[in-house]
């Protein structure tokens, strides 16, 4: 019941992340008449903090991997054309970036060992008065 709590739970915040990340990865900002494509680093960081987090939060790659693959299912998605003629993901520059990093950054995140949660002082007290506590078995 747990890993089925987590892969819903990844799959969801994954369909969230991935639908805000390729509507935002084509947005521009124009300094001294320059477009500068922020929304494509935002759009990766969006994606990979998000996968990282949930990660540390779960304890396991599986949240990663569900995340990875909800993400594949929805830039998919993006990058049909409907039958009014919108395309969220076109055949841009920035758009190809955003696929291929993005397919390359998640996969590799996908095998990062998990970070653990650091060691408070409050935790680190329990686990020690507990090995404490116990008899010696000589």
């Amino acid at each position: 019941m747990a890993k089925l709590r987590i892969v819903l739970t990844s799959a969801i915040v994954g369909a969230c992340a991935s639908l805000l990340a390729g509507f935002s990865h084509a947005d521009r900002a124009v300094v001294l008449g320059i477009r500068i494509p922020y929304g494509l680093l935002l759009a990766l960081g969006i994606c990979v903090l998000t996968m990282l987090w949930l990660n540390r939060q779960f304890q396991t790659r599986l949240a990663g991997t569900t995340f990875a693959v909800v993400w594949v299912l929805v830039t998919l998605r993006l990058s049909v054309e409907t039958p009014n003629g919108d395309l969220v993901l076109s055949a841009t520059w920035y758009s190809n970036v955003y696929l291929i990093t993005g397919a390359i950054l998640l996969s590799m995140i996908s095998v990062l060992p998990v970070m653990t949660h650091p060691v408070t002082l409050e935790s680190a007290d329990t686990e020690h008065s507990s090995e404490i506590s116990k008899p010696d078995a000589t």
